[in-house]
């Protein structure tokens, strides 16, 4: 198993749990000003305290999640996922830095420190994971 496939697995499995833990209310608190479901709209708020989400941002985890779990099987889906999810996570978080506000994209994608930081560790592991697959394909060819 290449290092892309074992990235789209665990990272798939990981914001597949995301998703579905930003639809269990109790996890879920605070407010987010500005934000599409919010403030006080059906899961806005903070994941766990932390994570700035509402049901649009919960969607987007379980697509990514269903999608990273779709693919690992190939390694050449799995190494697509993996460079795809890298470069959409570093644009995430260059959104984050440049966005002062925490409900970014007119209140669409809730963003805070929180998820600038998960999104720049998983940009990291994800290009990571593609060029190590890509170049082992090589030696391997």
């Amino acid at each position: 198993m290449s290092w892309a496939q074992r990235f789209a697995l665990v990272f798939g499995g990981i914001y597949l749990l995301v998703g579905i833990l930003g639809f269990i209310p109790p996890l879920v608190s605070g407010e987010i000003p500005g934000a599409i479901g919010g403030p006080g709209g059906p899961f806005t708020g903070y994941l766990i305290g932390l994570f700035a989400v509402n049901w649009f941002h919960n969607l987007a985890h379980l697509l990514i999640g269903a999608v990273g779990l779709a693919t690992y099987r190939n390694p050449i889906g799995a190494s697509t996922y993996a460079l795809v999810i890298g470069v959409a996570y570093a644009l995430l978080f260059l959104l984050g830095l440049f966005t002062q506000q925490v409900a970014t994209l007119g209140g669409l994608l809730p963003l805070n420190a929180w998820d600038d930081l998960l999104h720049l560790l998983t940009a990291a592991v994800a290009l990571g994971a593609y060029f190590v697959s890509l170049r082992a394909a090589g030696r391997a060819a």
